[in-house]
């Protein structure tokens, strides 16, 4: 890999959580064996039965992952943006992929190959702990979408993933974009497209938000807070 690739690679990583305890030497080698891909839209990475070879960090752009039915129906899993990583899992029970990957946009991704992380997992404990730690979040958050599926109703998931879209910081308005088209979004929270777009219109109606294609303005945050919670939204 040429010395510039390298470097940007080395950057890209270097911003991840769990690579901010590996030292110069260690990350600049990680970076040597890993492979920086630009790709278009709607390319598919792999899909569920693919050979798992290493796991992938996302320097820009959107990353679907998601199953499929035997009818054609799709469940999406996760929307991956710029600065995660995905597909780590896989790399320790020498399964098949277990999800499809297809890029919703322009992409710019770092292959890291399996026999480099281990490498650096036997070398480096403080980056053993830290992917740990991270997969141990995508756990819970697997465990926060299973309770949201069983135990809280349509308008709740919608709310509850508008209100996290908004950066806490942003006074009232917020506004906030849909990281991908409804019917991903949809699919993300567990309802059809058209369930979801009679929730917006609902709560457009009660004053809550206001919807322009895939913009949406916050008009009452805390408002929208005690709905995902379960309470009245008055």
């Amino acid at each position: 890999m040429a010395n510039s690739s390298t470097k940007e690679v080395e950057s890209i990583l270097a911003a991840l959580p769990m690579f901010r305890q590996v030292a110069a030497a260690q990350l600049h080698r990680l970076a040597r064996q890993a492979q920086l891909r630009a790709l278009a839209k709607d390319t598919l990475l792999y899909e569920r039965g693919d050979a798992a070879t290493g796991c992938h960090v996302l320097a820009r752009g959107l990353v679907k992952l998601s199953l499929r039915a035997a009818d054609g129906s799709e469940k999406v899993l996760r929307l991956v943006g710029a600065g995660e990583s995905f597909g780590e899992s896989t790399l320790f029970d020498a399964q098949p992929q277990p999800v499809t990957a297809r890029l919703l946009a322009d992409c710019e991704l770092v292959f890291l190959p399996a026999p480099a992380l281990f490498e650096l997992l036997e070398r480096n404990r403080a980056f053993a702990r830290a992917l740990l730690a991270n997969l141990s979040r995508r756990i819970h958050v697997l465990i926060g979408d299973i309770e949201a599926y069983s135990l809280n109703t349509g308008a709740q998931r919608v709310a509850a993933y508008l209100h996290a879209l908004a950066d806490p910081a942003q006074p009232a308005p917020a506004r906030v974009r849909l990281p991908a088209n409804k019917t991903v979004i949809a699919s993300r929270l567990g309802i059809t497209k058209e369930t979801f777009s009679r929730l917006l219109h609902e709560l457009t109606a009660q004053g809550l938000v206001e919807v322009s294609r895939r913009d949406i303005t916050l008009r009452d945050p805390p408002r929208l807070a005690a709905l995902a919670r379960g309470g009245a939204p008055g």
